[in-house]
């Protein structure tokens, strides 16, 4: 990406929920408010 940010993996579910964290992003990189996941994980495949 730009050297700051590393994004990887595959979205299985919730797809709607990245797009809220998207949409608080500035062209600066710093979110617009704070975003908070509270938690995240791996399902096996």
């Amino acid at each position: 990406l730009d050297g700051r940010h590393v994004v990887f993996g595959k979205i299985l579910s919730g797809m709607d929920v990245v797009y809220k964290i998207e949409a608080e992003g500035r062209q600066s990189g710093k979110p617009k408010s704070k975003v908070i996941i509270a938690d995240s994980g791996e399902l096996p495949l």
